[in-house]
């Protein structure tokens, strides 16, 4: 299901009276209490028409990787981007085999399926594909609100964003267990803002951390202070080192942490306990405007601990101390996105799939400083592990999204997500810029985050390459990573991971499959026909067979006719040894 959102519906003074009630209800417009679940509603917001006064960058622009269709060779362990209109090669080494891989490099506002048909040599042989995966996309509560939220933060009104405001020092000294009131949202389909009120528990040099005065008995002083002090001296750091800084509309030069049990509250007990899935945390651009319901601060929040079940289902203190840290992170690059797209560079937030994309590798960068922190075997339960215990909740989702993605990379689009953004989309997401930050070095991260620039044209530009070439040989290096018989230092650190030996990884995690991806066998005379979504590839092997006269590869609509100019379409192809 698409979902869109639009214009913020402001709740003003003058249109809502404030009842003289608890803290979770007022009056509605005329005069009523409009429901947030079984709450009351502080504000609202609805669907209405997107921005219009920030323009639209156009996308798939941008020089070509290569020449059209020509007669060439390629050395063993070498590879080359052949593009649109017509995408085909003749390779004059019948003894080789080749790994080729359409492609359609560019993003979309939906998924739309388009067939193609590849042919090798005559196509007199015609060859079912191979394995596919056709399982239901994989989604969590946590990846749907997340989407929900930046689908929002795109159509917010300009005027009513905030700016960065003067360093009022005071404020950041606030008086321990001191409290202030704050507006949480209230539903997950209602799109409502409670009020609530919590009680500071930690002061840091960045980060304030509060808990709800409603909240079951969570931390104790000494835990709170563990806690912040994780956010404020590891993850603070890691991400601002690698994206940039947050906004400080408030002028308070922190960060505010909120546990709340209405949070906890956002997924029902029975989906909870059923699915496993719920609302860890998350950022909201909707607290840097002027807007009913926004709290005028950078806010993090995050569900709380609460071992009896009171609100959701249980959490105890322990999964909250693992989980909530990868959750900050990972929202803590939406914070400082937003503020240097929009609040700085005054564009549009960035587009969903770089956005999250760029989340994971926060994700992946947490893992990274406890990686170096715990040496192989040290702060390990088994001292066989890839990774230290302190570093699981951070890497280990990236890797698992990434292998569910490569069992069908072309049925899960790494430019274009669906509405509620599967963990497929977002693991095909953070390997490529795995795979970039690999090839560039990881400041490009914040080249990317630093810009105004959006999607493929902000990938182009940081990158200083055309999309097109970067995403061919990615969709080789998928592959090429390791290649059996090969030693990973023999083939050419284009076309692999230089920090990660995914198929290690792969094969520690999934043992009787570390090779997800299936390829479709063509040798040197066939045909094949699949359908693709944008930012998509698919697998071929082609060549290699006794008695071939030459390879010739040939990628074209079902019926034969050039496919559209806009999906720009290629083929990517490695000569394997």
């Amino acid at each position: 299901m698409t979902v869109r959102w639009g214009r913020v519906l402001l709740v003003v003074a003058g249109t809502v009276s404030v009842a003289a009630c608890s803290s979770e209800r007022v009056a509605g417009p005329d005069g009523s209490l409009a429901k947030c679940g079984a709450n009351a509603v502080i504000g609202s917001f609805s669907e209405g028409a997107p921005r219009t006064d920030i323009p639209m960058i156009p996308t798939g622009s941008g020089t070509r990787s290569a020449p059209l269709a020509s007669t060439f060779q390629l050395e063993p362990l070498s590879g080359a981007v052949v593009s649109f209109p017509r995408p085909s090669a003749a390779f004059e080494d019948a003894a080789a085999r080749y790994l080729v891989i359409p492609q359609y490099p560019v993003e979309g506002t939906v998924p739309d399926s388009t067939p193609f048909r590849l042919t090798a040599g005559s196509g007199a042989l015609t060859l079912a594909p191979a394995f596919t995966d056709e399982e239901t996309p994989r989604a969590t509560g946590q990846n749907a609100f997340d989407s929900r939220l930046r689908s929002v933060e795109a159509t917010l009104p300009g005027g009513e964003q905030l700016t960065t405001g003067p360093e009022r020092a005071a404020r950041a000294a606030t008086a321990p267990d001191s409290v202030r009131n704050f507006y949480v949202l209230g539903s997950l389909e209602n799109s409502c803002f409670l009020q609530t009120t919590a009680r500071l528990r930690y002061t840091g040099a960045r980060v304030l951390v509060y808990e709800d005065v409603g909240a079951p008995s969570g931390f104790s002083p000494s835990e709170y202070a563990k806690f912040g002090t994780l956010f404020d001296d590891v993850l603070y750091p890691i991400d601002t080192a690698a994206f940039g800084f947050p906004s400080d509309v408030d002028g308070n030069g922190h960060i505010i942490v909120l546990l709340s049990q209405t949070i906890n509250k956002l997924t029902s007990r029975a989906e909870c306990v059923t699915t496993g899935a719920y609302v860890a945390g998350y950022f909201f651009g909707y607290d840097l405007t002027n807007g009913a319901g926004s709290n005028r601060a950078e806010v993090f929040y995050s569900v709380t601990p609460d071992s009896m079940a009171q609100y959701s289902c249980a959490h105890r203190k322990s999964q909250v101390e693992t989980q909530t840290p990868a959750t900050f992170i990972h929202e803590f690059q939406h914070m400082i996105s937003y503020n240097q797209h929009v609040l700085v560079r005054h564009g549009q937030p960035e587009a969903t799939w770089l956005n999250e994309g760029l989340s994971h590798v926060a994700e992946e960068l947490g893992s990274k400083y406890y990686e170096a922190k715990y040496p192989a075997p040290s702060g390990r339960t088994i001292a066989t592990q890839l990774f230290p215990d302190s570093s699981q909740g951070f890497i280990n989702p990236d890797f698992h999204n990434a292998y569910y993605y490569l069992l069908a990379p072309r049925q899960k689009s790494v430019t274009t997500f669906t509405a509620l953004g599967t963990l497929e989309e977002r693991g095909a997401a953070w390997l490529f810029l795995r795979w970039l930050g690999d090839q560039k070095g990881e400041g490009i991260y914040r080249q990317l985050v630093e810009t105004s620039k959006r999607g493929t044209d902000n990938v182009s530009a940081a990158a200083d390459e055309p999309f097109a070439a970067l995403f061919g040989d990615f969709g080789i290096a998928t592959y090429t990573d390791s290649i059996d018989g090969v030693p990973r230092s023999a083939v050419p650190s284009r076309y692999r991971f230089t920090s990660r030996d995914t198929r290690q990884i792969f094969g520690r995690l999934f043992p009787t499959r570390p090779n997800p991806i299936a390829t479709v066998q063509l040798g040197c005379s066939g045909v094949a026909t699949q359908t693709m979504l944008q930012g998509t590839s698919s697998y071929f092997l082609t060549g290699g067979t006794s008695g071939c006269t030459g390879t010739t590869l040939d990628l074209t609509a079902r019926d034969g006719s050039a496919l559209p100019p806009s999906l720009m379409p290629q083929l990517a192809i490695f000569r394997l040894p």
